[in-house]
């Protein structure tokens, strides 16, 4: 298992640049690089295609818009986490029909500093369609099977130990069992695990693998260059090439500039996420012949139900996400338990306009549970005059109904657990005492707009497909069909929702990208 510690940093330190490190090194207000290839962006897109390429031979420079973080530099509240490790400072609402927090992760290591690393893989048939209609070879049935297994090997997964899952993850246990739907402990890769319930606001212990903690170091070891608090502003293009960018370095503690970054390259990869990939191309204009840029947006959608138990449950102990099952009837719900600290735990109650008083008087007695969905719904993502992005999204019928489904399922299995009572996080909602009293005020729940929805893990707003009429990428390397050299391998390249965790798809994905550029250079 490789990871859990930052050995590479630590002796090959040379390689990485922080803008406190450059500014004590005695560096100027200009930075000239030159590499095979620069990166944009550090999470599992980044990282493993930079691994592939370096471990090719190639000479790669990373740059990263924010910090790196030692474990031990996290601290466990939200707000630090909002202002330091979010997009936006965790400020992201997709609009539409109904108001959607969206999150995504960002530093480096990106989105796997604030997940829950969990591990699945996509369902076949979901490849399988990726392969068939968006021209993605990479995923035919013996490459995906190669490539998940020398994911699953890198990043150390395994199931998480019910002495780590917490007493929330026992509640689904015993209630899916009753039902007899197909249940789990969550595959995650954090073997390391203390299980204290503070993932989202990165891992104090070191215990989660994130891709600075396995990915970074082999990149490192074999010579790739880092470069964190610096964000790439322009893409140079030459002649209808890409042959470089141009970035600034920031302090973050100062909150100042303090140097520009020019590198030159033969190559130019994004992987800055299904949000920040598209605005940066927005901004000069470019690889958007398809008009498929920033558009088809998909994102993990999802809704929770709460219920109080008998026994003592506190909710904020244990694995952050540990149990799951899948809905027996509709492939494209996922149900995910959830652990909160209180403060979380209050504001989801105000979502639904539920006494406060009242729940945190009971707060030790609640489990939870969520329902995550494979959405039809899309959205488009807009780059608006300050820079900032403007995201739409409208929920569709078939969604909802997908939430409505999940909701059920979940009250069933808490009821099967022995609940007392259990109240679903939509408009009017309250603590009900039955099953069929949730059940009802579940099916009383008819517009999108009544339900209390969170997302993570947006997707596709740089679609992959071989017809430069449909898709922004080529599918075999993320090369843009408009810029030659410039490829994406971050998730914005996925054709469609995936309707499971993504993080291992998005390393196999660049990890295979990252080789067939490689081979070329």
């Amino acid at each position: 298992m490789i990871g859990f510690d930052f050995s590479a940093v630590r002796y090959l330190g040379k390689q990485l640049h922080t803008a406190q490190t450059y500014a004590k090194g005695g560096g100027g207000p200009s930075l000239r690089l030159k590499a095979d290839v620069v990166i944009a962006g550090t999470g599992p897109g980044g990282l493993c295609a930079a691994t592939a390429l370096t471990e090719a031979g190639l000479d790669v420079v990373m740059l990263e818009a924010g910090q790196f973080w030692r474990p031990k530099a996290f601290v466990r509240d939200m707000n630090f986490a909002q202002e330091n490790l979010y997009q936006a400072k965790g400020t992201r609402i997709m609009q539409g029909n109904v108001f959607i927090p969206l999150a995504s992760g960002r530093g480096v290591g990106g989105g796997t500093l604030v997940n829950s690393a969990i591990c699945f893989r996509t369902p076949n048939w979901v490849l399988d369609q990726w392969v068939d209609e968006w021209g993605a070879e990479q995923w035919q049935q013996s490459e995906r099977e190669a490539l998940y297994d020398e994911v699953e090997r890198a990043i150390g997964v395994v199931d998480t130990s019910p002495a780590i899952a917490g007493k929330n993850s026992e509640v689904a246990r015993r209630g899916f069992s009753a039902l007899g739907v197909h249940h789990g402990y969550m595959p995650r890769n954090a073997g390391g695990c203390a299980g204290c319930g503070t993932c989202h606001t990165g891992c104090p212990s070191g215990g989660k693998a994130s891709s600075d903690l396995n990915w970074l170091p082999r990149v490192l070891r074999n010579g790739g260059r880092l470069y964190a608090d610096t964000r790439v502003e322009e893409i140079v293009i030459k002649g209808g090439r890409a042959v470089g960018v141009r970035g600034t370095m920031r302090d973050p503690k100062a909150k100042e500039d303090i140097a520009e970054v020019v590198v030159e390259a033969d190559r130019v990869i994004l992987a800055c996420g299904s949000i920040n990939t598209p605005l940066l191309l927005q901004k000069q204009g470019l690889a958007n012949s398809s008009g498929a840029l920033g558009k088809n947006l998909h994102v993990h959608p999802a809704i929770a139900m709460v219920a109080m138990m008998p026994e003592e449950v506190e909710i904020w102990k244990g694995a952050t996400q540990g149990y799951y099952a899948h809905h027996p009837d509709d492939p494209e719900v996922l149900c995910e338990t959830f652990s909160a600290p209180p403060d979380a735990m209050l504001a989801q109650s105000a979502t639904v306009g539920y006494d406060a008083v009242d729940f945190l008087r009971n707060l030790r007695y609640l489990a939870g549970c969520g329902s995550m969905i494979r959405d039809v719904s899309s959205g488009e993502v807009t780059r608006k005059s300050d820079g900032k992005a403007s995201i739409r999204y409208f929920v569709e019928e078939a969604d909802r109904k997908k939430f409505i489904r999940g909701l059920q399922l979940t009250a069933e299995m808490f009821f099967a657990a022995g609940a007392k009572s259990a109240m679903p996080l939509v408009a009017g909602a309250k603590f009900y005492s039955s099953l069929n009293e949730t059940l009802d005020q579940v099916g009383k729940t008819t517009n999108a707009s009544d339900l209390s929805l969170y997302a993570s893990h947006p997707m596709s707003t740089c679609r992959m497909h071989p017809d430069p009429e449909v898709g922004v990428v080529r599918p075999e390397d993320g090369m843009t069909h408009d810029i030659e050299n410039l490829h994406i391998t971050d998730a914005s390249v996925f054709p469609t929702a995936m309707g499971a965790n993504p993080q291992m798809t998005i390393m196999g994905n660049a990890l295979a990208m990252g080789r067939k550029i490689a081979a070329a250079i």
